[in-house]
């Protein structure tokens, strides 16, 4: 519950993660620059240090109601306008990626991108009433490969590419920043199962000193701020410096509880297998027509089974082993069943991550629900039916991971701020896995295309008039195809695509503003989001 009303002309500061670590003496810095403060943590409020915090909310980020309470609890209090939020809230996971649990996934998702994303949809119109910041702390593992923390960097990744892309959509009403802290001497460390030994724990640096760093880096304002200079240099290295990073991350590789997978020879051509979530359309389908004209055995997923089925039987048709399983990825349930169902098939020999929805429009316009229906079908669903192919061993030997990410990866996507989050995120987790699964000759490509000639850019597009320029699918597919017998890792289909990715990295500010003329200032303009005083009218 929240405690004591204050001033209205004080500052109101609300931080996640405010009963321990990082987040707790980000709560006494505030305090001691005067700002009313509103604490959010799991922990009772017994258990909080006296004076802490002005105002304290005990919720679990991990649930799906946590934003709606904190929201009540606030208009219960009086609390009409919020000056700064602060996402501090984290938790983390260690080990092999064999070995991570459908529950921690999802638990690491929840807590780290989940809440920071429905919590910022819901306090929105307090904050855009004080014209106030949002802060998403990251990590400077979001520009790492992390083999030992896969999802929880990958989680990171996606808040920086959900924080480039909402920045640019609500320039002039919220800034939105994010800053990413170091290895820091807090409890996080031990409950994630790292062993304490093992990383010097004792040598990083304390919450408070790296509170302080956080506080300056948002005293600046930049969009993107790293705290210390040696992790700036990480964070350099990692971005631009990526083959040197993945071989020292490979060195500390975690190996996993059991040895998933044997190394015979390369599957014979006649027991070949291509599994393709999002089969029946798109880049999917272009995907399975490519490899079902090699040979391979085809397995579709996907949630339209009207068109699977009909793909599946013109294959057949053709002489072509095909088979299908209807499954929406955005429902709970479906990945276990999915993977039960593929333990009942030949060993995947490729698996292509094709599905992928998106929502486009003003970030506190479009309903949550969808834009959690975009976060669970193209970043929960691949990572939740990537680790049930390891932990059960259903990869053939010298397999390989597709990942197809997005162009926006680079550029940014102002107007589909969670859809850019998903895809960064499922980059970063693919470089992760590719240095952990590089020992056992698994190979991971990422794939970034670009605006593509499907009926997935057409229904999302604010402007179809050029839809011939797109590239057709069956170029993308045709990339895929290349980049796994070639063992590449990353592919970005289209020499124009190459060039804005390139011009992207060296400009990226240039880039979303680009993209942001493109989408934003094509697509209704949110008078009826945001009212003149800043008051939200929906």
């Amino acid at each position: 519950m929240i405690h004591r009303l204050s001033p209205p002309s004080q500052p109101v500061v609300l931080i996640t993660g405010a009963g321990d670590g990082i987040g707790r003496a980000l709560a006494r810095i505030c305090r001691t620059r005067g700002a009313r403060v509103v604490g959010v943590g799991r922990r009772a409020r017994e258990l909080v240090p006296p004076g802490l915090c002005d105002d304290y909310c005990r919720v679990d980020l991990a649930q799906p109601f946590a934003a709606a309470i904190i929201a009540d609890a606030l208009r219960q209090r009086g609390i009409e306008r919020l000056d700064l939020l602060i996402h501090c809230a984290g938790i983390g996971a260690y080990g092999a990626v064999d070995d991570q649990s459908s529950a921690e996934i999802e638990a690491l998702l929840n807590v780290n991108l989940r809440a920071p994303i429905t919590l910022t949809y819901a306090l929105l119109p307090l904050l855009a009433a004080a014209r106030g910041r949002v802060v998403m702390i990251g990590s400077v593992v979001a520009a790492l490969p992390a083999p030992n923390y896969a999802v929880y960097g990958a989680t990171k990744a996606a808040l920086e590419g959900f924080v480039r892309s909402l920045r640019a959509e609500l320039r002039g009403v919220v800034e939105v920043q994010v800053v990413h802290p170091g290895a820091t001497r807090t409890s996080m460390h031990a409950t994630s199962g790292v062993p304490l030994d093992r990383i010097e724990w004792q040598r990083f640096p304390s919450p408070e000193k790296t509170a302080a760093g956080i506080v300056d880096a948002i005293d600046r304002g930049a969009s993107v701020a790293t705290v210390g200079a040696t992790n700036r240099l990480l964070r350099f290295a990692g971005r631009y410096a990526g083959r040197v990073a993945d071989i020292v991350a490979a060195r500390s590789i975690v190996p996993p509880s059991r040895v998933a997978l044997n190394h015979h020879s390369p599957v014979s051509g006649a027991t070949r297998h291509c599994v393709v979530t999002g089969g029946a359309h798109g880049i999917g389908q272009a995907v399975v027509e490519q490899y079902a004209r090699a040979g391979w055995s085809i397995t579709i997923i996907d949630r339209d089974a009207t068109q699977a089925a009909r793909l599946c039987r013109a294959l057949c048709n053709s002489g072509v082993v095909a088979t299908f399983i209807e499954a929406d990825l955005a429902q709970p349930l479906c990945i276990d069943r999915v993977v039960h169902q593929l333990a009942a098939l030949p060993p995947a020999s490729v698996v292509v991550h094709s599905a992928g929805i998106n929502a486009v429009g003003a970030f506190a316009a479009i309903p949550l629900d969808v834009q959690q229906a975009v976060l669970d079908v193209n970043l929960r669903a691949p990572l939740l039916l990537t680790a049930g192919l390891l932990r059960n061993e259903l990869l053939a030997p010298h397999a390989a991971l597709v990942f197809i990410a997005s162009l926006s990866v680079y550029t940014g996507y102002p107007g589909a701020a969670v859809y850019a989050a998903t895809k960064e995120g499922l980059a970063a987790y693919a470089r992760s896995l590719r240095v952990a699964l590089a020992s056992r000759s698994i190979h991971v490509a990422t794939v970034y295309p670009g605006p593509t000639r499907t009926a997935h850019a057409r229904r999302y597009s604010p402007d179809n008039r050029r839809e011939q320029r797109r590239m057709p699918p069956e170029r993308v597919a045709q990339s895929i195809l290349a980049a796994v017998e070639q063992r590449r890792a990353e592919v970005i289909p289209g020499m124009s695509n190459r060039l804005i990715a390139a011009a992207s990295r060296v400009a990226p500010a240039l880039a979303t503003y680009a993209m942001r003329k493109a989408i934003i200032e094509q697509l209704p303009q949110p008078e009826t989001w945001f009212g003149p005083d800043g008051e939200a009218q929906r």
